[in-house]
Formats: C-alpha cells, structure tokens, sequence
C-alpha cells in the first residue's frame, strides 16, 4: 500500500507536468511534447488512441540512444488502456536544432545512422525533418522519434540494409549504386539466400559510410 506521502507528491507532480503540457514543444498526430518537471528531460504522451507500444518505441529508442544517435530515455509510464502513456527521454535541444529540410548531407548521414541500426536488427521509419535534430557543432542529425520502428528478422534486415543504403547513395548522386545494391540484394533474398543477400548488403552499407558528401 503506498503511503499518503506517496499519493500527494503524485498529485502534485501531475499538477506540474498538466500545466507543462499546456504548453507542448511539439505535437504529432498521437502525442505531445512537453517539459519535464526534471531538468534537462521532456515527455512525449500518448493523446487519446494510439496504435503505437511506448514501451517498445522507449526500448528501440534505447538500442540508438546507446549509439549515440538518439536521445537518452529516462523512463515510461503506462496507465490503463494505454491512454497517457508517457516516456520521459533527455532534452536534446540543449546541443540541437530542429530542421526545417534535411539536406543532401544530412540525408547520407541519415542513412548511415538508418544502416547503423539495421544491423542492430532495428527498423526505423518515417525519416523526414520534423523527427530529425541537428547538432549545433557538428551538424550530426540526431533521431528523435521511434513511433514507426521495429524488430527485423535476418531477411528483413538484408532488405532494409540495402533500401536505407540505396537511399543514401541516392542522396550522395550516386543512385545507380543504389538500384544495383537494391536489385543484387532482393535477388539473393528471392532464392532464399538470406546469408549472402545480407553480406551484399553490408559490402553495400561499408562503401556507404565512407562517404563523407554529396558528390558533385
């Protein structure tokens, strides 16, 4: 049984994160942004139905924040039905900026972090400006939402390898590359030779992280 104690700093920290979010950093179709009450931490919360697992999109947001590409979550709270679900991850816009458009640079390391993950055995989707932020210094994208991402088995991970990698070439001015990647891949996974359709599609994403710009 929790102690009364317990229960009023409850209420009173509801009452804080309610007036936090009456004033979001960002809202999407199924959640809200807003300040923590903790500094230097916000909360991303359900609002009314959402398709999505906040305990899985926290624990895929984990696997990047471990890489580095991602912002450290904190925690997760889940109520009954799901609705208010809520994780508490690291404010990044203390060293990042939101983008209004992700460039050819930012699209190639992009892809980079995309294939990083992917031999992660993680999915992730819906890469567009609005779930992308920007070091102030370095100019490194950072991934901030995990809404669409997932767990792979070894022919699908062969298959998003080879699309986020073809993706990248794409953006580098190279998309041959990439229809040639894409192709050699998907033939080798119809055949039913996952093993070497994914040591193509690494031989792939190797040559891929060597690029460093666009090419003119």
């Amino acid at each position: 049984m929790r102690k009364a104690g317990d229960l009023i700093n409850e209420y009173l920290r509801e009452g804080r994160l309610a007036a936090n979010r009456s004033q979001p950093i960002g809202a999407g179709s199924f959640g809200t942004v807003y300040q923590s009450d903790v500094p230097g931490n916000v909360i991303k919360q359900k609002q009314g139905y959402s398709p999505y697992d906040f305990v899985e999109e926290a624990d895929l947001q984990s696997v990047a924040a471990d890489m580095g590409i991602a912002p450290q979550v904190a925690g997760v709270e889940t109520f009954a039905g799901g609705v208010g679900d809520r994780i508490e991850m690291a404010d990044a816009r203390k060293n990042h900026h939101a983008v209004s458009e992700l460039t050819p640079q930012m699209q190639i390391q992009t892809a980079q972090q995309l294939g990083q993950l992917a031999l992660k055995g993680v999915r992730l989707e819906d890469r567009r400006a609005a779930n992308v932020m920007q070091h102030n210094m370095t100019g490194r994208p950072m991934q901030i939402d995990f809404g669409i991402a997932g767990k792979m088995d070894p022919s699908q991970q062969a298959a998003h390898l080879a699309n986020v990698t073809a993706e990248g070439f794409e953006a580098a001015g190279i998309s041959d590359m990439g229809s040639i990647l894409r192709a050699t891949v998907m033939d080798y996974l119809e055949g039913g030779d996952v093993a070497e359709a994914m040591d193509i599609a690494k031989q792939g994403f190797s040559r891929l992280q060597k690029i460093k710009q666009p090419y003119l």
